[in-house]
Parts: C-alpha cells; sequence; structure tokens
C-alpha cells in the first residue's frame, strides 16, 4: 500500500517538474465558418432595438400605446423640452428656415412647431415618422439619384428631374412630408426635385393642418410639392403610371398582405427603392418551409419571404429598424436597385 502511493507521489512531482514551454494541453483552433454567428459591435451589425437618432426620445414602455398622446401634451409633460420650448405667454413664433437648414435643425423645428401648435399627431407617430425618415431617406435618395443620373442623356430641367416619394397608406402622410421638408429645392444645377404622393381610403382633416404648420417652417412644403390622393391601395396600384423622372415607395404600417401589394407595386413601378415597415403579420409567413418558421416565427418569416422576392426581382435588400419604445412592430425592409 505504501508502495503504492509513492509512486502516485513521484508520478505527481514528476508532472509538476515538466518544461514550461510544454505545448497547452488544449490548444486554440482558427475559427470555423462553422462557429460564425450574427456580427456584434460592429459598423454593419443588426440591431432591433436601436437608440434614438431624432429630436424626440421616448422612454420603453410596457406598451406603446402609453405614447398615443398628442405631442403637445408630451412636451408639456417634460421639463426640459417645456423650458427649452415653451416661452412664459405661449407665443406662437414660427421661424421659417431656408432651403440650406441641416436635416437635423429641420426635423427639430418641425417637431417643436407641431408641439407648438397642437398638432393632431400623437407623439408616437411623430417618433415614428422622424425615425423612418432618419433610417431610410439617404439611403433611398441616393437609389433615386442614381437612377436620375442613368438618365442624364435624356434630362432637361422638366419632369425627368423629380423624385417622386409616394407613401402608400399614408395616414395623415407625415412621413411622406418630411422627405420633402428635408430635401429642399436648391440649385438647379443639384439636378432634382423632391414631390409627395401619399395615398390613403380617404384624406383625414389632420393632413391638411398637419401640412400647413410644417409650410410655416419649411415653405416648400405646399399644395405643390405634396398630393394626397383619396384612394385605395388596390385601385390606385391598378391606375398608376410609371414615372418619368425617379421614385420611391414608402409605407408605414400597412397592415398584413398590404405590405406585400406595396412590394409588388414597388417592382411594376420600376421603383430606385423601398422601405417598408409591416405589422399585422397574421398569414403573411405562407410558403415560408416550416422549419424556418418554427426558429423564426411568423413576422421575420414573413420579411424573410419579402426579402427573397425583392432580391430576385433585382433589388439589394437590407433590413433596418426604429426604436421598439415606439412600436414592438419596429423592423424596416429596404430595398434598392443597383444596377
Amino acid at each position: 500500500m505504501a508502495i503504492s502511493i509513492d509512486h502516485k507521489l513521484t508520478a505527481m512531482m514528476a508532472l509538476f517538474a515538466a518544461p514550461h514551454n510544454m505545448p497547452p494541453l488544449i490548444q486554440q483552433q482558427p475559427p470555423h465558418s462553422s462557429d460564425y454567428g450574427v456580427r456584434i459591435n460592429h459598423p454593419t451589425s443588426y440591431d432591433d432595438n436601436p437608440s434614438f437618432k431624432g429630436p424626440l426620445v421616448l422612454q420603453e414602455m410596457a406598451s406603446s400605446d402609453v405614447h398615443r398622446r398628442r405631442i403637445r401634451g408630451h412636451y408639456l409633460n417634460d421639463a426640459k423640452l417645456k423650458d427649452t420650448f415653451f416661452d412664459e405667454n405661449n407665443i406662437k413664433q414660427p421661424i421659417q428656415l431656408s432651403s440650406n437648414a441641416s436635416t437635423t435643425t429641420i426635423i427639430k423645428s418641425i417637431v417643436d412647431h407641431l408641439a407648438k401648435n397642437d398638432a393632431p399627431v400623437d407623439v408616437k407617430e411623430v417618433a415614428e415618422s422622424t425615425e423612418f425618415y432618419l433610417r431610410t431617406g439617404k439611403r433611398l435618395l441616393g437609389a433615386a439619384r442614381r437612377i436620375l443620373n442613368n438618365k442624364s442623356n435624356e434630362r432637361e430641367y422638366n419632369d425627368t428631374n423629380i423624385i417622386t416619394i409616394h407613401d402608400l397608406c399614408a395616414g395623415h402622410g407625415l412621413t411622406g412630408m418630411l422627405f420633402v421638408a428635408c430635401n429642399p429645392p436648391r440649385d438647379k444645377s443639384r439636378g432634382e426635385h423632391i414631390r409627395a404622393v401619399l395615398v390613403d381610403r380617404s384624406k383625414p382633416q389632420s393632413h391638411e393642418i398637419v401640412r400647413d404648420i410644417i409650410s410655416e417652417v419649411c415653405p416648400w412644403v405646399n399644395t405643390n410639392s405634396v398630393k394626397f390622393v383619396s384612394s385605395s391601395l388596390e385601385h390606385y396600384v391598378s391606375t398608376a403610371k410609371v414615372e418619368r423622372g425617379s421614385s420611391i415607395i414608402i409605407s408605414t404600417h400597412a397592415c398584413g398582405s398590404l405590405t406585400d401589394d406595396v412590394l409588388r407595386f414597388s417592382v411594376d413601378q420600376q421603383a430606385a427603392a423601398v422601405a417598408v415597415m409591416p405589422c399585422c403579420y397574421t398569414g403573411t409567413d405562407a410558403g415560408v418551409p416550416y422549419g424556418l418558421r418554427r426558429i423564426l416565427g411568423v413576422s421575420l418569416s414573413a420579411d424573410v419571404r419579402r426579402s427573397f422576392f425583392m432580391q430576385s426581382e433585382g433589388y439589394h435588400v437590407d433590413f433596418a429598424t426604429i426604436p421598439r419604445a415606439i412600436t414592438p412592430m419596429n423592423r424596416i425592409v429596404i430595398a434598392e436597385q443597383r444596377k
């Protein structure tokens, strides 16, 4: 018994006395391609709940419906916004911007003026529109300008220089109007004008009020640059003609399969770019393999299907998001022509 213990002690001592330059017991292997997951802390990382970019910052609540109160009420209940915006007499003093104003200045001025004039829009809707524009505008307009440049051999300063924003299922139309507001007509040599066509079943009374308030800050947002069409989506897409200039299609929270109608219309219009933020996903994952639906769930499965459809039509497709505090249905499908 004593001999057995001595042998064990001798073996242990030999182990600890081994040279320190021996290779480790477990060698580090280079990562295998099967180990790669989503990118984290990278410029191209996908963030499903990004920080706010615009002037409105909403707190994430148990339900985003908490933010369904008018924009003025939000300002009055926020000490910082109230103190920095309202004077003691609450006098309305619109500041008309020049066409050289920055996007940051334009959006902040519009949001402040909507609040000051008690515009009939919820703070949730204002935040949704501003965040949607700030995450899609540059990419969508870049694609549209590329299309215009490709038509340079036939361009004069006429209707072929127009970029048309089709805001479908537009509601009051704030999102489409922000595209016009943030891209004022400048020197003609720049080569394009932005106009918006807002489409919904009926024109809400809030549309003209919101448009006129924005016009006080951005006078280029007017009846010449913004048109409201009262029409069902089905009728509009069946009668609309292909634009001579360049077109962009946007839609925020077109219910269910209406988002798919918007995407098909984009293809039929040969739109330069499209951005949709879907909602009401029930049944929209039809055609997606069962295994994917089980792993991804209904909503992401539906948007993956939509992205493959747009890719098959020649579009470069990507996803973006707005802060979840605005809405849990915060994913944006963006598709651009890159010919």
